[in-house]
């Protein structure tokens, strides 16, 4: 049981004795310094929490960095917020470092290296909330957070910028009306994401307010990473007897594999089936046909994380939680259905 710290504040020594350890090992756990084992430093911590010991984890040396935290380096919008991020640190006098999380099997030790280098602050794209410890170890240093695009409810302490990912669905679903398509079909990103759960949401009102039905044999369930489960939806939906005239992809790395798809299905694109996608990244304008494809604006995305933890560092805190828009980049990929298929 946790000692009564309102009348007894345990000194250096005292901590040391329960926790097993030397006075100095409690030191180095206090001031942030290296040179024990994480086992080591999790246990003090521990006590130090347990006791109520409320003296702030700080190192006395601030990195001119900004880490930004991932779960995995892939070409899903990552490669365009390390590029932006990289270009506003810079602006700003910082350096950008890249911590891959391994699709967060490696959170904790990953934070517990955050924290050795002590940044300026701390970048997180679109994960779920902070566990409790990795928030704990942050707060410890009060090392700024915002997250990009979180895939829950963001706690109040933690900054975030997102984009209007309802509107976003919603702009799609309009774009592809638009050419006169009425047998859309969707390939949704992960369950489980919010940000996934918005952009067909907001699709599927677009089509609601068009009177345009959507079957559930139209509804296939892919994911931002890997392609090979878009992939498969992709074919699914290509071998439909009444088969879609056009297919809103809820990520660009899913249009990428619809694209293989209807390659091997013998489906010419746009003549026969208009692909629409969503982030804008590469190679979007480079594939054959180009690919229409919802913007997201990874620059300002990354100028407004990076401006929100130098702010945050000088006390001038702004809005916690920023909210970007999207417009559609029209491209070769959408055309009108041919007069046979509408």
């Amino acid at each position: 049981m946790a000692n009564d710290t309102s009348t007894h504040k345990l000194k250096v020594g005292e901590l040391a004795k329960i926790a097993g350890v030397s006075a100095s090992t409690v030191s180095k756990v206090i001031n942030g310094r290296p040179g024990i084992s994480d086992e080591t430093r999790r246990q003090v911590e521990q006590i130090l929490k347990d006791h109520g010991y409320s003296r702030p984890l700080v190192n006395t040396k601030l990195s001119p960095t900004i880490e930004l935290v991932v779960e995995y380096i892939e070409h899903n919008g990552t490669m365009e917020l390390i590029k932006y991020a990289s270009y506003w640190a810079q602006q700003a006098g910082l350096a950008i470092t890249v911590t891959q999380t391994n699709h967060g099997d490696a959170t904790e030790d990953c934070f517990r290296g955050i924290i050795d280098r002590n940044p300026q602050g701390v970048i997180m794209q679109q994960m779920g909330g902070l566990t409790t410890q990795a928030k704990s170890l942050l707060k410890s240093r009060s090392i700024p957070v915002v997250i990009i695009d979180p895939i829950d409810t963001v706690d109040s302490d933690v900054m975030s910028v997102s984009i209007d990912n309802w509107t976003a669905g919603y702009q799609a679903g309009k774009h592809l009306l638009s050419l006169g398509h009425r047998r859309i079909a969707v390939i949704r990103g992960p369950a489980n994401l919010q940000t996934s759960i918005a952009r067909y949401s907001g699709f599927t009102a677009a089509l609601q307010q068009a009177g345009v039905d959507l079957p559930e044999s139209y509804i296939e369930q892919g994911d931002y990473f890997p392609a090979e489960t878009s992939y498969e939806a992709a074919c699914r939906l290509l071998e439909l007897t009444d088969r879609p005239t056009a297919i809103f992809c809820c990520n660009d790395l899913s249009a990428v594999s619809m694209y293989r798809a209807a390659r091997e299905h013998k489906i010419a694109l746009p003549k026969q089936l208009s692909v629409m996608g969503f982030d804008d990244i590469f190679p979007a304008g480079q594939l054959m046909p180009s690919l229409t494809s919802v913007h997201q604006p990874f620059s300002e995305i990354a100028q407004r994380a990076v401006q929100m933890i130098i702010d945050s560092r000088k006390g001038n805190q702004g809005d916690m939680h920023v909210i970007l828009p999207t417009s559609v980049v029209t491209r070769e990929s959408t055309v009108p259905p041919q007069s046979s298929a509408r």
